[in-house]
């Protein structure tokens, strides 16, 4: 802690502090971010780095200017996404800190304790998440908007590119191992590489793999005979890929040389995807929206009324006909045809998980208002190659979306009014309008990621 605040008092200047918090630094239209805000985001990111036990880098200057940075993009995008109507409302910030409590194994309010513990500020921390959400929703508008994948480009992918597909095989494998010393003679390597072929011999005469492990292995899971048990292709050791697709179920690789030794792995079993299988859904919903003059009590009232109609003989469709505010559907009796989960906001695929075939719901709210939902059914589908083209689709957006979003930001720069107030500030927006490069450098810490 004491290394901590000795950086911040380095990093901060030596203004008084009572004229620093209200101190303009940068002019965005008719927007200000202040020293305040600054040095709070500063601390903040800070805070981060001695968390993870990364070290600060060496050049502070830089750092100072990219944070700054970071903050202008920032608060250019959430302009943009209320002028746009992209709202972050308090229920979605709840909803991400809770998903990063459970991923903590953690209660909420223990995830709090510890952030609190650690020195982190939790309004800041929940900030920083509504900025995430809506920096997300802008920039997932963009690309959709920037973004047009073709039919032509999808098929010449799958025919050229299906070797992605592969990421879902699974394989069993185990290894044995034989060591060698950090500089090895030319004797050691010789017996070592005796061994291993002894080995080989032993087990192509019929000798199982486990035991041989367990009698000869260097590897820490020697005792349980080399077993590494299933693995995805990307949790495959490296030094094991080359070969193992060709590999045939119970047999053992080629010897593989390493500066650790050598090894051999063997092939138990593997699974490969060939066909892929989703769980659709049918349902069917009457939603009831927010206004000025319908609170939350109001729709969540008026949805038990419909409730209690349908309980007492009224049919669901011709009610949701009557009273959903969700025109689409409504003119349907409410149907969503069939759909996997993922289709529908997180509250609605909850729902739907849990709820009996044929059994109305509870009213329950959502980021469009409130809600009752009735489940019609529940198939398996072989959805293999739809899930394979919008795979395709998932990746041919993503190898464009940075240059995209790069080009993007620098134009919302262009066309915003963005003054530097420090010693170098026509230095800083110059550099960051003319450089292309500038947001690629800007790894901007994410409270989302793993």
């Amino acid at each position: 802690m004491k290394n901590i605040t000795l950086i911040i008092l380095i990093l901060f200047t030596s203004v008084s502090f009572a004229k620093v918090l209200d101190q303009a630094i940068v002019i965005i239209e008719n927007d200000v971010i202040t020293q305040a805000e600054y040095q709070s985001r500063l601390k903040f990111v800070i805070d981060q780095y001695r968390l993870a036990g990364n070290p600060l880098p060496n050049d502070l200057e830089a750092f100072r200017q990219q944070i700054l940075d970071q903050m202008v993009n920032t608060r250019l995008q959430m302009h943009y996404a209320q002028k746009n109507g992209l709202e972050v409302k308090e229920w979605m910030i709840d909803k991400a800190m809770e998903n990063m409590a459970q991923k903590s194994k953690v209660t909420l309010s223990e995830f709090r304790e510890q952030m609190i513990q650690n020195g982190v500020n939790y309004n800041t921390y929940r900030n920083v998440i509504k900025q995430e959400l809506a920096t997300r929703e802008v920039q997932r508008r963009i690309i959709s908007e920037r973004i047009k994948i073709s039919k032509k480009e999808i098929e010449d992918f799958l025919k050229h590119k299906s070797h992605i597909f592969k990421e879902n095989n699974q394989y069993k494998i185990s290894n044995i191992l034989i060591a060698l010393p950090e500089t090895p003679s030319i004797n050691e390597k010789m017996n070592a590489k005796s061994k291993i072929k002894m080995i080989q011999d032993k087990f192509n005469n019929g000798e199982r793999f486990s035991s041989l492990a367990k009698s000869y292995s260097d590897s820490g899971n020697s005792m349980s005979g080399g077993g590494l048990g299933w693995r995805k292709i990307s949790e495959v050791p490296k030094i094991f890929l080359e070969g193992l697709e060709t590999l045939e179920k119970g047999a053992i690789s080629e010897i593989i040389e390493t500066i650790n030794g050598f090894y051999i792995f063997y092939l138990e079993d593997k699974k490969e995807v060939s066909n892929i299988e989703i769980e659709e859904r049918k349902a069917r919903h009457i939603l009831i929206k927010k206004n000025a003059l319908v609170t939350d009590d109001v729709a969540k009232n008026k949805l038990l009324e419909i409730k209690l109609r349908i309980i007492n003989g009224e049919l669901f469709s011709d009610l949701a006909r009557a009273y959903s505010d969700d025109t689409m559907s409504a003119a349907d009796g409410g149907d969503l045809a069939w759909a996997a989960r993922g289709t529908f906001v997180p509250e609605f695929d909850d729902k739907i998980d849990v709820l009996p075939l044929n059994k109305v719901s509870e009213p329950f709210s959502s980021q469009f208002g409130w809600h009752i939902i009735e489940v019609l059914g529940k198939r398996k589908q072989n959805n293999t190659e739809l899930v394979k083209k919008n795979l395709a689709r998932k990746y041919l957006t993503s190898s464009r979306s940075n240059e995209v979003l790069d080009s993007w930001i620098i134009e919302l720069r262009g066309k915003n009014y963005v003054k530097y107030i420090t010693e170098n500030s026509n230095k800083s927006r110059n550099s960051i309008l003319n450089k292309k490069n500038y947001i690629k450098k800007q790894k901007q810490w994410d409270p989302f990621s793993e």
